[in-house]
């Protein structure tokens, strides 16, 4: 089958909340940076859905989803495929349970979030996992990883290299993650966050993390089975489907264009991509491909199976779990992928 990859950035802010520029403005920038789609997720509005926002903007998808929070502001979650707002006074377990009886798809923001001690900078966790019913989480967010290697001492080189910072995603997300995907699928999306927030120290005035910087960072792959369509919600069904089912990969574009990555599970007429399940069975292959050089790992049930370094890997599969891969340039992440999912026959 021959399948399509697209690419988008995730979790982008307006002037709607606390962006600095409009969904036309940032469209704008993302087709010039060659996205193929851009999730729009502002504070606890849709004023941008109710306005019409959404659409295809030159080659570029625009969908309008929202951030929610609880009233501490933690917990945030990003909502999409909904075209109402929560109320303000629920607890995380009673959005996370709404947005699911109302079939939208719901992903838990910056869940792993941990900053300094100074106020002004403080964390946006999510703290209830005793909630269930969301559909995935932030594997890789760069507002949260830029935050939490800021420090006083290198504030100016963070400042004005906003991408540098990006290592991997945490250890404490990744495990996390692989417990959770244990028991039923749960994707995982790289989000940029972005704001185009504005810096002042006295005379200089200075965007730091400009959102066209942004979207050369952490992108979000989704695996489409057709190209992408050009009629709008038959498109946003495409990109939605795609996400709730797990078929994407996240990489960081500062170390490489990853869109020609490939990693499959196959045997005996059986081909699995990210997301999907197959049944185990004796001869199962894992095959990694890669556009540039990159040091493989494949992960199976949270534990490393091989590592390679090179262009291609493969790995005999013997036993059922949940495998996914990372890929690394010399001590940086560069893609992170979803699990495959292989299940025992019984």
């Amino acid at each position: 089958m021959a399948r399509k990859v697209i690419t988008g950035a995730i979790h982008i802010h307006t002037t709607d909340s606390d962006g600095t520029k409009s969904h036309e403005e940032i469209a704008a920038i993302a087709s010039q940076a060659g996205l193929d789609f851009i999730l729009f997720n502002d504070h606890m509005t849709l004023q941008g859905l109710y306005e019409g926002k959404e659409g295809f903007y030159k080659n570029v998808l625009a969908i309008v989803g929202y951030e929610h929070n609880d009233k501490d502001d933690c917990n945030h979650l990003l909502i999409y495929d909904i075209d109402r707002v929560f109320p303000a006074t629920m607890e995380a377990a009673e959005y996370v349970t709404a947005a699911a009886n109302h079939k939208a798809l719901s992903i838990l923001a910056h869940p792993d979030e941990i900053r300094g001690r100074d106020a002004r900078f403080r964390s946006y966790p999510w703290t209830d996992w005793t909630v269930s019913g969301f559909d995935g989480l932030e594997i890789w967010n760069h507002m949260s990883e830029w935050m939490e290697h800021l420090k006083f001492y290198n504030r100016l080189r963070m400042i004005f290299s906003p991408r540098k910072c990006l290592l991997q995603p945490t250890k404490r997300i990744l495990r996390k993650w692989d417990e959770l995907a244990q028991d039923r699928k749960i994707v995982g999306i790289g989000s940029v966050d972005a704001h185009g927030f504005l810096y002042r120290a006295g005379p200089l005035r200075l965007t730091i993390f400009p959102y066209k910087v942004q979207f050369k960072s952490i992108r979000t792959h989704l695996i489409l089975d057709e190209p992408l369509a050009q009629d709008f919600p038959i498109a946003r069904g495409q990109v939605l489907e795609a996400i709730r089912n797990c078929r994407a990969f996240v990489s960081n574009y500062r170390w490489g264009d990853a869109g020609k990555f490939s990693f499959t599970i196959d045997s005996k007429g059986q081909e699995a991509v990210c997301g999907d399940e197959i049944v185990f069975e004796p001869g199962l292959t894992a095959r990694i491909n890669l556009p540039l050089k990159g040091r493989i790992r494949l992960i199976g049930n949270g534990l490393p199976v091989k590592e390679h370094s090179g262009r291609s890997m493969e790995a005999e599969i013997e036993k059922p779990g949940i495998y996914r891969v990372e890929v690394f340039r010399g001590r940086r992440g560069w893609i992170f992928s979803n699990h495959i999912y292989i299940r025992d026959k019984s």
